[in-house]
């Protein structure tokens, strides 16, 4: 193709050097040189005029449309050469102008000279005659505005927005690298799909080209100096100091792409280096292998710019940390992952106290069969549970992750003990296999006491213990498989069906089945300050669900026992009671109320279910009112109370509830 066009440009000159007065048109249909093919093909000459060069529908490989290309030239100061001077080229696709300049070409014995320039930006190219090979060329930009790229070429980059300034220059010349200095400042862009997004950045880019028989390869130095930039989970705020990237990469056949020299530097957050391989792969160049020999992380810096992202997916932003990682990772697509990590004094602390860690340390390392690792931290605080002293010690196998010892987590007077541990990545081509952790736990006898003391609930007594055989936590679900049992108010209360999504995320949700059996009500009533009842209480919540730890619907019933011993009820227990149930007051038989201080009762109940904000209550039994009984009285004096109101608003109910206790 290249000699055909030689030829024609001959041919062309030896006519327009002899025949000055002779003018030249040619006006072609649709056509083919080489890969490229066009619709139509025109050239127009005349001396001392100037030519015109128009070429419409132009295809590469008959796939890959390049639109239409127009050249109108003024004459040179040579008349009858193919010189330019204040020429226009306009470059249209699919109706719009990807690119308009002006164009001077100059020849003189040996050489071709041509400068392009528009807006921000000048092209200048050299070719010799006889060494057509030996081009030459240098573009320079100054401040060129990148919202003046077409709108396609945002569309091929699925940009929905491109805006800043770019400045620097490219050269090409014989027998050298090719080489790029470039600045991109004011950079502002968006993905169509708000993937990835930029503001204010500022970006060096260095580039050197070497493309011969011997050699193909790139070194690529890039420096971001200012702006903030999001990928992803990733969020990268303007860094304090340069974020520095540098590669070479060099083709080592015709689908091998080597990455040598790869550093990475962020200022102290991160610095790590490494080679990688890309393998061409149906076309597609893919990741075929990484080997990073040096990493190092330094919190909070790294925490804050790289993983705060990912964290604040699963509900915990704005963590405080502090510590340093080391690692080195190995990973191919044919031999997997091999990677080992040192943790010196990890802190973490979530600023709403869901979760603090101090002094993490030891070793994690991970290959084909899943992660071995010794880790030890002085206190773990989940939730309010402050946990104490603990070594993890975990084993990798053919089944997955496993514990190698028995995990014992001190609890204020007990322990929180894992017996067993399993973890498993999901298998995307077993749809059995939805990977996740498993364990086995037991809780060692802890005060209820000590306990309600930390989580700032109501003091009371008891001890809580529990076995939970089978947890399993898959897709932000903690399931437990197993009943709690709680020794508390000399009764029980028991757990069952206990199901906790996104535990440490936004808005968790908890459902389980509730049952409690024969608890004190002296040590209830006088826990809560709710006024003072004596007998025992049963009774369950069924279907219970709590969003953001608050109860959104059960189905909730509580009685007492008519076998108990002693079953009085005060003064403040009537008024409190008469108030959730909507009584407006007691029936009293035979005295007046304000008269006693207790009063005994028959039996007592209160039923809710809720649904949709709304409570709807019952008691023990119907009344003949068409109301229910709250509390049935006994003995003189005898006292009732008697509900008439059915709904009553949850969160109304809850708010007197509160102000009861306080």
């Amino acid at each position: 193709m290249a000699i055909k066009w030689m030829l024609l440009f001959a041919w062309l000159s030896l006519v327009t050097t002899t025949a000055s007065a002779a003018e030249l048109s040619i006006d072609s249909g649709s056509g083919r040189a080489g890969a490229l093919s066009w619709g139509a093909f025109q050239v127009d000459w005349r001396p001392k005029q100037g030519w015109q060069f128009r070429i419409s529908d132009l295809m590469l490989d008959g796939e890959q449309g390049l639109g239409d290309w127009r050249l109108d030239c003024q004459a040179g100061p040579v008349s009858g050469s193919l010189a330019c001077e204040d020429g226009r080229l306009a470059w249209i696709l699919d109706d719009q102008t990807m690119l308009e300049a002006r164009v001077d070409v100059a020849s003189d014995a040996d050489h071709w000279q041509a400068r392009l320039s528009g807006s921000g930006w000048q092209l200048e190219a050299r070719l010799p005659m006889a060494t057509p090979a030996e081009l030459s060329a240098e573009l320079v930009l100054d401040d060129f505005p990148l919202e003046a790229l077409p709108a396609r070429i945002l569309e091929w980059a699925g940009l929905s927005m491109l805006a800043g300034k770019l400045s620097g220059s490219v050269e090409v010349a014989p027998r050298q690298p090719a080489r790029a200095a470039l600045l991109i400042s004011e950079l502002a862009l968006d993905t169509v799909d708000g993937a990835v997004a930029a503001d204010g950045v500022v970006l060096a880019l260095d580039l050197q080209l070497e493309l011969d028989e011997d050699t193909q390869s790139v070194t690529v130095a890039l420096e971001q100096r200012a702006g903030e930039i999001l990928a992803g989970p990733v969020y990268l705020p303007a860094p304090e100091q340069h974020l520095q990237l540098s590669l070479q990469a060099r083709r080592l056949g015709p689908d091998i792409i080597s990455l040598q020299d790869i550093r990475l530097l962020d200022g102290t957050a991160m610095r790590a280096a490494g080679q990688a391989e890309l393998l061409l792969d149906e076309e597609v160049w893919v990741l075929n292998s990484l080997a990073l020999d040096q990493v190092l992380l330094q919190l909070p810096g790294f925490w804050q710019r790289w993983a705060e992202g990912f964290a604040a997916q699963v509900g915990f932003g704005d963590i405080d940390s502090a510590g340093r990682i080391e690692a080195t990772v190995a990973w191919s697509r044919s031999d997997g992952i091999q990677a080992r990590a040192w943790l010196d004094a990890i802190e973490l602390q979530d600023p709403a106290e869901r979760l603090a860690l101090s002094r993490l340390d030891g070793e994690m390392r991970w290959g084909q069969r899943g992660l071995d690792s010794e880790l030890s931290w002085q206190t773990l605080l989940v939730h309010g549970l402050p946990f104490g002293a603990s070594i993890l010690r975990l084993a990798a196998d053919a089944g997955g992750t496993r514990l190698a010892e028995p995990l014992q987590m001190p609890l204020l007077d007990g322990a929180v003990v894992i017996e067993q541990f399993s973890w498993q990545p999901a298998d995307a081509g077993n749809e059995g296999n939805s990977g996740g952790l498993r364990m086995d736990a037991r809780i060692k006898p802890l005060s209820l006491a000590r306990l309600t003391k930390v989580l700032g609930w109501p003091e009371f007594g008891g001890v809580l213990s529990g076995e939970f055989p089978g947890i399993v936590y898959v897709d932000e679900q903690l399931r437990f498989t197993g009943g709690i049992a709680v020794q508390a108010f000399s009764g029980t209360v028991v757990l069952d069906d206990l199901v906790i999504e996104r535990p440490f995320g936004t808005l968790p949700a908890l459902s389980a089945q509730v049952e409690i059996t024969r608890l004190d009500l002296l040590e209830l009533t006088g826990a809560f300050n709710f006024g003072r009842m004596e007998g025992e209480i049963s009774g369950w919540m069924r279907d219970l669900r709590l969003l953001d730890w608050r109860p959104v619907a059960m189905d909730a019933r509580f009685y007492t026992h008519e076998d108990a011993r002693r079953r009085r009820i005060s003064q403040r227990a009537v008024d409190n009671l008469s108030s959730l149930g909507g009584a407006g007051g007691a029936l009293i038989t035979g005295t007046v109320l304000r008269v006693f201080d207790d009063f005994p009762y028959r039996r007592a109940g209160l039923a809710c279910r809720l649904a949709n904000n709304i409570c709807h209550i019952d008691g023990v039994a119907r009344h003949e009112s068409g109301g229910f009984y709250i509390v049935e009285g006994r003995s003189l004096p005898r006292l009732d109370i008697i509900g008439h109101r059915r709904l009553v608003d949850w969160p109304q109910l809850i708010s007197q509830l509160e102000s009861m206790l306080d």
